[in-house]
């Protein structure tokens, strides 16, 4: 008899509950346990990253977002390993990264030239609103770009989003008027269902000029900026 059943029991007991976002309805009532991640030189090393443990018969998979019920912080869901007893899964092994931005990803396309100004129109379009982990020096302290944690080397404006949200190349990641960044590469193969997103300065214009709708991968509210610029 699988001892799974058992690990779920003690964390529903003495865990953390937590939420799965998803736009196809949120998914309550699972449990974890988590630890600090042990490789603590930099304090955003300890802030942003969790070691896990997750039910035998958890439906959280790599790439969601989860939200811890009590504080209401979310992380992403990187991986996911499950751990075996006598030919059977007790339990999922699972690293979590804080998430410490909420975006809407924004797409150009070219909407012919302007009758008067002879001015070639962009419109963009809300592909997303998401959360992320943006990251860029915290407390302080730069990233060293040559220290691993795990399988990862951080670098100054990287974005982590999930690999759902099908951003591309030249999109336009937008976190506020007064910060907001353009896509320059997108790497797809780091981990199984995360982007890591290489972000740059966008110098386009900001000029609104229409307003649409989309829906978001992970989020229950949705806009859509559209603008207009020029070459």
């Amino acid at each position: 008899m699988s001892i799974g059943p058992d690990i779920k029991e003690v964390l529903q007991e003495v865990g953390t509950a937590f939420t799965l976002i998803r736009d196809s309805g949120n998914i309550s009532d699972e449990h974890l346990d988590y630890e600090l991640n042990a490789q603590v030189t930099k304090p955003f090393i300890q802030e942003f990253f969790l070691e896990a443990t997750l039910s035998y018969d958890t439906v959280a998979i790599v790439g969601d977002v989860l939200e811890f019920d009590t504080l209401g912080t979310r992380f992403l869901l990187m991986n996911k390993t499950p751990e075996m007893f006598e030919d059977a899964v007790i339990s999922y092994a699972a690293v979590l990264y804080k998430t410490n931005v909420s975006i809407e990803i924004l797409r150009p396309s070219e909407a012919g030239w302007h009758r008067h100004s002879f001015q070639e129109i962009t419109t963009w379009t809300s592909i997303a609103t998401i959360d992320g982990l943006l990251t860029t020096p915290l407390f302080g302290n730069d990233l060293d770009t040559n220290e691993e944690i795990g399988l990862i080397g951080l670098k100054e404006n990287e974005l982590y989003i999930p690999s759902s949200v099908g951003i591309r190349e030249l999109d336009r990641v937008w976190i506020s008027s007064s910060e907001y960044y353009r896509v320059e590469s997108v790497k797809k193969r780091r981990y199984s269902a995360i982007d890591v997103v290489e972000l740059g300065n966008d110098t386009r214009p900001l000029t609104v000029t229409t307003t649409s709708t989309t829906t978001s991968t992970t989020s229950s509210s949705s806009s859509t900026i559209s603008t207009t610029s020029t070459t």
